[in-house]
C-alpha cells in the first residue's frame, strides 16, 4: 500500500466511515458461509488479490486480477493447480476501488470500479494504465464490477443491456462471472463496461482536437451532487407545463469526459464552452419554437436517441432513470462536418439493479406508471427528474415516433418470444453451472427479510425468476396499451353467472334501498339516467368505453352489479356463464376513498389459476380528466339523503390484461391489496372471429363472388367467438348486410 493510501485509509478510520465498508478481516464479515468452492462452472472466474489491503471508497489501492475463461461449452475449473492448462482470458495488475451509491451503502456485496495497469504501479503514482480486450469485450482500462445484491435474478443490467443495445449507438456489453477475493468466495458479479470515452465505446476526442473546436466531445452524467458538476440554470417541474417550477431542486451534470482532473491541461475555455452546450441544449425546450419539427429543441438531442432511452427505462420502470446515473453525449460541430457524425446530444445506459419491478418505492414495481411522470406523484425527492422530459411526452409528434418506435421494438428484440427467451438464456446461464446455487449458499439471500428496497422476497431462485417474469407481463401489456398506434378491434361482453356482492347504482328512489352499499365511503352511489338523465348510467346498462370503444354491459340494476372491496385482502370471483377463449380481457371499475389496487387471478377451466399481480384504478372523482377515462361526467347520489350531484365529474375507468390464447378462460379473482374501495362493474373481451366450419365456409351458404361471410350468430344476437359455441341453429351475417339461418351440428 502506497504512503498516500494509508493516510487516506487512517483518515477515513477516524472520520467513522468505514461503517458501510467489508469488514477489516479480509472483507469476510458479511458472508453466511466463507468456505463456498467452485469445483466447475460455465460462467468465467474471477480472482483478485489484494493482499490483505483495506479496499477505499474515493482512491484505488493496486491488486492482482486473474480470469479463467476456456470458451463457450467448456467448463472452468476453480482449483488452477489441479488444472494448470486453463486458458488465461486476462492475467494483471489493477487499479481496484468500490464504486456506487445505493448499490454500495445498501448491500452487503459491494461493487468494484478498476482500471487495468500497464504495471504494479498505481496511476496516483506516476503509473500507466494499459487498454485491454476482456472476456470478448473491445480493449479500454476502464471496467466495473456489479454485484447483485437487491437483484434476485442476478441479471437484471444484463438485461436492460442486451435489449437495448439494437437501439442505440453504444450501450456497454458485461459478462457474469463468479469472484474469488483474497481466496474468498464472494458470488456472482457482472463485470460490465463503462459508459466512457475509447475508440471501442463513445470514442470521445479531446476538446479542441479539430482545429480548436469546442463545441464537443463531452460526455456528462446526470446524478447527485458528489462530485464536480455543472449546476443547470433552469429547475424540475412539478407539473408537466412549468407551472410549478421545483425552485428549491437543482439538475447536476457531473463531468466524465473530460473529467474535473483535466480540464488544466485542455484548452482555456473547454469548461465554459461545455456548460454553454448544456444550455443550449436546456434553452431550446423554452424557445418559442421548441416545438418546430425541423428546428427546435431537434436542432439539439437526436430525438431518436432520446427516445430509446425513454422506452428502456419505462419498460423497466427503472426508477433512478432519467435523475440518476443517466448519460449525455455528445460530438463536436467540426467533427461533424469533417466525419458526418452527428454532433447532438444522445444518450447511453447505466444502472438498472432496481428496474423491472424490484423496487418498493417511488411506484417502482407497479406495471400501471410512467416514471417520466415522478415529479408529479413523489416531489418530495430531491433528485427529480429534468423538465425537458415533461416538455418532450407533451409534444404530439414526439409521442407518435415513441408509439411508432414502440411498435419496431415489439416486432423485434422486445417481442414477448424474444424477450423472455433473453431471460430464460440469463437464467439458465446462472442454474445450469450451478452459480445461482453457489451465490446462495454464500449469500443466504433468499432466507434474508430485509435486503433494501425489495418490494417481493423470493424464497427460492425459481420464484424469483417467476415474479419477474410476471411482472414483465404485465409491463408489456401496459406499455401496449398506451402506446400503440390506433387500432380497430371488436369486444364482446362477457355474461357474469355469480360474483356481484353489491348494488352501487341507483335505479330508482329511494337511494338507500335501491342500493346496498357505498362507492366512497361518504354515502353515495352511482344512479341510472330512470333517476335523472344528466349524469346518469344508461338504463339498457350498454357502456363503450371511450379507450378503443371497448363494449360493456352492466348488470341489472335492480339488483348487484358490483363486486365491491372495501380493504386489503377483500376478494371476490366473477365467473363466467361460459368459459371464454381471448387473447385480452378487458376490466371496467372504478375506485373511491382513492386509488385502487387490486391485484387479478385468472381461473382457467383447466383447474390452473394465473396470478397477474396488482393494477390501478383512479378515483372516480377527476376534475381534470386524463384522457385515458372509460366513461366522464357521470354524478352521484347520496344514499341517505337522495341528495344528486351538481357537478358531475365522475368517472369509469377500464384496463386490460393479457390472457393465453386458446385456453378457455372460467373465471377472474379480484383481490383488494389496499384500503381504497375499489368497484369492478363489468368485463369484456377481445373479439377474435371464430373459424367458420369447413362444411359452411365451403357450402353454398358463401357466395365468395358477391359476398362472404361476416360472422356467425345465436338467434338471440350474440356474436359466437368460441368454436365449441358454434353448433344448433345460427344465424350467419354477410359483409353486404344480408343473413341466412343454418343448422350446425
Amino acid at each position: 500500500m502506497t504512503n498516500k493510501s494509508i493516510i487516506i485509509a487512517i483518515l477515513l478510520l477516524m472520520a467513522g466511515q468505514m461503517v458501510y465498508s467489508q469488514q477489516a478481516d479480509n472483507y469476510r464479515g458479511r458472508l453466511r458461509n466463507r468456505f463456498v468452492k467452485v469445483d466447475n462452472t460455465n460462467l468465467p472466474i474471477v480472482f483478485i488479490d489484494v493482499e490483505g489491503q483495506m479496499i477505499l471508497r474515493d482512491t484505488y489501492i493496486l491488486a492482482k486480477m486473474k480470469i479463467i475463461d476456456n470458451g463457450e461449452g467448456q467448463l472452468n475449473h476453480g482449483d488452477t493447480i489441479a488444472y494448470p492448462d486453463q486458458h488465461i482470458d486476462y492475467q494483471g495488475w489493477i487499479a481496484l476501488k468500490y464504486r456506487g451509491n445505493s448499490s454500495f451503502d445498501s448491500s452487503d456485496k459491494k461493487p468494484y470500479a478498476f482500471r487495468t495497469l500497464k504495471e504494479a504501479v498505481l496511476p496516483d503514482d506516476g503509473g500507466d494504465k494499459k487498454k485491454v480486450e476482456i472476456l470478448g469485450m473491445g480493449k479500454d482500462n476502464k471496467w466495473a464490477f456489479i454485484a447483485p445484491w437487491c437483484d434476485e435474478v442476478m441479471f437484471r443490467d444484463i438485461l436492460s443491456f442486451d435489449l437495448a443495445r439494437p437501439w442505440f449507438d453504444y450501450v456497454p456489453h458485461g459478462r457474469l462471472c463468479e469472484l474469488f477475493l483474497d481466496g474468498t468466495y464472494y458470488g456472482v458479479y457482472a463485470l460490465c463496461e463503462r459508459v466512457s470515452q475509447g475508440k471501442q465505446r463513445l470514442n470521445l476526442e479531446d476538446p479542441g482536437t479539430r482545429d480548436g473546436d469546442l463545441t464537443g466531445d463531452y460526455l456528462v452524467e446526470i446524478d447527485r451532487d458528489d462530485e464536480p458538476n455543472y449546476v443547470s440554470k433552469h429547475h424540475p417541474w412539478g407539473d408537466m407545463e412549468g407551472y410549478n417550477e421545483l425552485n428549491w431542486y437543482d439538475i447536476h451534470y457531473q463531468y466524465k469526459f473530460p473529467d474535473d482532473e483535466d480540464w488544466a491541461a485542455l484548452p482555456a475555455g473547454t469548461r465554459n464552452a461545455l456548460q454553454q452546450e448544456i444550455d443550449n441544449m436546456e434553452d431550446s425546450f423554452l424557445a418559442d419554437d421548441w416545438q418546430d419539427p425541423e428546428g427546435g429543441y431537434r436542432n439539439y438531442i437526436d430525438e431518436t436517441s432520446f427516445i430509446d432511452y425513454l422506452l428502456s427505462t419505462e419498460v423497466a420502470m427503472n426508477i433512478d432513470g432519467y435523475r440518476l446515473s443517466t448519460n449525455f453525449y455528445k460530438y463536436s460541430n467540426t467533427r461533424a462536418e469533417e466525419t458526418g457524425i452527428d454532433p447532438r446530444w444522445k444518450m447511453s445506459l447505466w444502472d438498472f439493479n432496481i428496474a423491472w419491478g424490484n423496487a418498493n418505492y417511488y411506484h417502482g414495481q407497479e406495471t400501471d406508471k410512467w416514471h417520466y411522470a415522478m415529479n408529479l406523484r413523489d416531489s418530495y425527492d430531491g433528485l427529480q427528474v429534468p423538465f425537458y422530459w415533461h416538455r418532450m411526452v407533451s409534444d404530439t409528434l414526439f409521442m407518435q415516433h415513441v408509439k411508432e418506435r414502440w411498435q419496431q421494438y415489439r416486432q423485434e428484440n422486445y417481442s414477448d418470444e424474444r424477450l423472455f427467451a433473453t431471460v430464460d438464456s440469463l437464467a439458465t446461464l446462472l442454474t445450469n453451472g450451478g452459480a445461482a446455487d453457489r451465490n446462495e449458499r454464500a449469500w443466504g439471500m433468499y432466507s434474508r427479510s430485509s435486503i433494501w428496497p425489495l418490494p417481493f422476497y423470493a424464497k427460492s431462485y425459481d420464484e424469483a425468476l417467476d415474479y419477474l417474469k410476471t411482472w414483465i407481463v404485465q409491463r408489456l401489456a401496459f406499455m401496449d396499451k398506451n402506446l400503440r398506434l390506433p387500432r380497430v378491434i371488436e369486444t364482446m361482453p362477457i355474461m357474469i353467472a355469480n360474483g356481484w356482492n353489491a348494488d352501487i347504482v341507483a335505479e330508482k328512489r329511494p337511494a338507500n334501498t335501491s342500493t346496498s352499499t357505498t362507492i366512497d365511503g361518504s354515502d353515495r352511489a352511482f344512479y341510472a339516467e330512470s333517476v335523472r338523465q344528466d349524469g346518469g348510467l344508461p338504463d339498457n346498462g350498454r357502456i363503450v368505453s371511450a379507450n378503443e370503444n371497448v363494449q360493456y354491459i352492466l348488470d341489472d340494476y335492480a339488483a348487484n352489479q358490483s363486486l365491491t372491496m372495501k380493504s386489503p385482502g377483500m376478494s371476490g370471483t366473477l365467473t363466467f356463464y361460459n368459459p371464454v377463449e381471448t387473447s385480452e380481457l378487458f376490466v371496467l371499475g372504478t375506485s373511491g376513498n382513492g386509488e385502487a389496487s387490486v391485484a387479478v387471478t385468472l381461473n382457467y377451466a383447466d383447474g390452473e389459476e394465473v396470478s397477474l399481480g396488482k393494477y390501478s384504478i383512479r378515483d372516480w372523482s377527476v376534475r381534470n380528466p386524463q384522457g385515458d377515462e372509460a366513461v366522464t361526467k357521470l354524478g352521484n347520489i347520496t344514499r341517505n339523503s337522495d341528495a344528486l350531484s351538481s357537478d358531475n365529474h365522475y368517472c369509469l375507468f377500464d384496463f386490460s390484461v393479457p390472457v393465453e390464447k386458446n385456453r378457455p378462460l372460467a373465471s377472474v379473482t379480484f383481490t383488494s391489496t389496499n384500503y381504497a374501495y375499489a368497484s369492478i362493474l363489468a368485463l369484456s373481451a377481445l373479439y377474435e372471429p371464430v373459424v367458420i366450419p369447413t362444411d359452411i365456409a365451403n357450402s353454398g351458404f358463401a357466395d365468395h363472388n358477391t359476398k362472404a361471410i361476416e360472422g356467425m350468430y345465436t338467434l338471440d344476437g350474440q356474436r359466437i367467438v368460441q368454436k365449441q359455441q358454434a353448433k344448433g341453429v345460427l344465424i350467419i351475417r354477410y359483409t353486404d348486410g344480408t343473413s341466412r339461418k343454418v343448422i350446425v351440428r
